[in-house]
């Protein structure tokens, strides 16, 4: 919920990441193949990123009937995309030569500021709201022979302020009720923006027009302390969006024939679920949780002609996990902290559509840990493997398998 306190006064975070080697090669021409090994000519799409991203918050509490949490953060995230033609498809090493190039940058900075405010020892209130500064850079598209063309898009920013308010009764000692309503700003993925999919991948062009979704969320739920270890949540919640972002296929004129496909802002959808969180504390160490979601999705938009957008009113919206579970032990003791976490979620597609390849939203169910360590009160080491057991499947694209991380935090 967005009026929970934070645990710290003052809290400071920081993350890099680039990655140098993402990519894939694909066949230029399968049909055309023979031999059992499948040899051929082909591409190599490489598309290397780095994101950078800090957050500031800072809680101050006790102010007369007033705590007040704010903080500022800022997120950066750029990629380029380089396109080679390979001798053989097997063998990334095997360039002949660079034919395309695509770049952007995106820029997000946020500043929220919430206060609780507690009328009595049963009632609070909490207002809060957040400004998003999002800003998409211009970007570059380059393509040599003789369908090539070298072009930029502008860019653009959006300014948008998110409110947030919720009331809370707690009716004893045991048991909490609340209702909120909230509106966010989601900004689109940055390969939707920029990114060439190739004619490997359905030839997937940018949309450098993409904005980011807007959604309001209304929530009501309870919470219950069921014994001394044991506590219950429940929430149901409905969320609306506007401007989403849907994969679209655009045909020939007349034509069953796909010319390129893209992401696109089309029609609104409606989101409704209900939500269950049941936590138990064995000892003063070592405690576990169930979380689980049901939800439904549907969506509502025009016709857009020659395109797979044929009009809907409150269809099913495929893109919606049905079931969402998490299960989980966390372990804290003297300096050192673990976690043990499992997770499953539905596909997110129709039945009837493929699974196991590029363009699937395949379900999947992972296992993954971490183990931190506090080398002082205020600084910890942790050490995070994600997807243990190296789970293939496909979320739009490849996902990245095991995943190993070392990140450190300070609290002050």
């Amino acid at each position: 919920m967005s009026y929970q306190d934070t645990a710290n006064d003052f809290l400071a975070r920081a993350s890099y990441a680039h990655d140098k080697v993402d990519g894939f090669t694909s066949a230029t021409v399968p049909s055309k193949y023979t031999g059992i090994d499948w040899a051929g000519v082909g591409d190599y799409s490489q598309h290397p990123g780095k994101k950078w991203a800090y957050e500031i918050e800072k809680t101050w509490h006790d102010i007369g009937k007033h705590t007040i949490n704010a903080g500022v953060s800022y997120h950066e995230e750029e990629m380029i995309q380089k396109r080679y033609d390979l001798s053989s498809w097997h063998n990334k090493g095997s360039i002949i030569e660079q034919y395309a190039q695509d770049e952007g940058k995106v820029k997000n900075l946020a500043v929220f500021v919430q206060d609780e405010y507690k009328f009595d020892d049963e009632w609070s209130l909490f207002v809060g709201a957040r400004y998003d500064r999002f800003k998409k850079g211009d970007g570059k598209f380059w393509r040599s022979g003789k369908n090539g063309y070298d072009t930029t898009s502008e860019g653009k920013t959006y300014n948008h302020i998110s409110p947030k308010v919720a009331l809370e009764y707690k009716a004893n000692e045991n048991m909490n009720y609340y209702v909120s309503y909230g509106e966010s700003f989601n900004p689109p993925a940055l390969y939707n923006i920029y990114r060439f999919g190739g004619s490997g991948m359905g030839n997937v062009i940018p949309n450098p027009d993409l904005d980011p979704e807007i959604s309001k969320t209304w929530e009501v739920g309870m919470k219950r302390h069921l014994t001394d270890k044991d506590t219950l949540d429940i929430s149901l919640y409905q969320v609306e969006t506007k401007d989403k972002v849907a994969y679209t296929y655009f045909y020939a004129p007349n034509s069953s024939i796909v010319e390129y496909k893209q992401y696109i802002n089309y029609g609104e959808e409606n989101r409704r679920g209900i939500e269950l969180n049941y936590e138990h504390r064995f000892n003063d160490n070592l405690s576990s949780y169930i979380n689980y979601a049901w939800q439904m999705g549907k969506v509502s938009g025009p016709e857009i002609t020659n395109t797979n957008q044929s009009g809907y009113n409150n269809q099913v919206d495929y893109g919606v996990p049905k079931h969402i579970f998490h299960a989980g032990l966390a372990y804290d003791r003297a300096k050192w902290i673990a976690l043990l976490d499992m997770q499953y979620v539905s596909p997110r597609q129709n039945a009837n559509a493929p699974g196991g390849e590029y363009g699937a939203y395949d379900g999947y169910f992972l296992v993954n840990t971490s183990v931190g360590y506090r080398v002082t009160p205020d600084f910890t080491v942790k050490f995070s493997i994600d997807n243990i057991f190296d789970r293939e499947f496909y979320d739009n694209e490849a996902t990245a398998g095991r995943t190993y991380t070392l990140g450190v935090r300070y609290e002050y």
